[in-house]
């Protein structure tokens, strides 16, 4: 995992799983976009238009902090079946405010029986805090959304595991 900052305050965080389920059983679990978008804790709810979610759907994400909760607006950049998807979030009020920034999620095929997810969040850091206060608090967000996506998907492989 890695979570960079830059001095123009450009973020990048990636970080790569790999899973013992093929591509297929993981994509079937990532495609319930709803769920995967509530990988990152403030995220508590999360509406697409129309409900089904493609490739230039406006979606809504309500954020959580503590006490406090703010509606956000996004779009579903990218939906490939079976393989990716990417969405933005952004502040409702004004889009170059308040960390606008992309997520992404990627499952690629290692054997028939393995893949690999790779989860990417880009952006820009527009709180006015110093930038080390700024990158340990990137890594403590960004480390609980792979750590919810990995506990996802290996209770899934357990899951899938006991059935057979």
């Amino acid at each position: 995992m890695t979570v960079r900052l830059s001095p123009t305050r450009r973020v990048v965080c990636e970080a790569t799983i790999e899973l013992p389920i093929s591509a297929g059983a993981a994509w079937g679990q990532l495609r319930d976009f709803r769920t995967t978008a509530k990988h990152d804790l403030f995220h508590s709810r999360v509406w697409i238009d129309g409900d089904i979610p493609r490739a230039g759907a406006n979606i809504r994400i309500e954020h959580r902090y503590l006490c406090w909760k703010t509606i956000r607006t996004g779009r579903i950049l990218r939906w490939n079946e079976c393989s990716d998807f990417a969405f933005s979030d952004l502040c409702q009020t004004d889009a170059s405010r308040a960390f606008p920034h992309v997520m992404s999620y990627r499952v690629e095929k290692i054997t028939q029986s393995q893949c690999r997810l790779r989860i990417r969040v880009g952006g820009r850091w527009t709180a006015p805090i110093p930038r080390w206060i700024s990158r340990i608090w990137l890594w403590w967000v960004f480390s609980h959304i792979v750590r919810s996506a990995r506990n996802e998907m290996l209770r899934y492989a357990i899951a899938i595991s006991n059935n057979k």
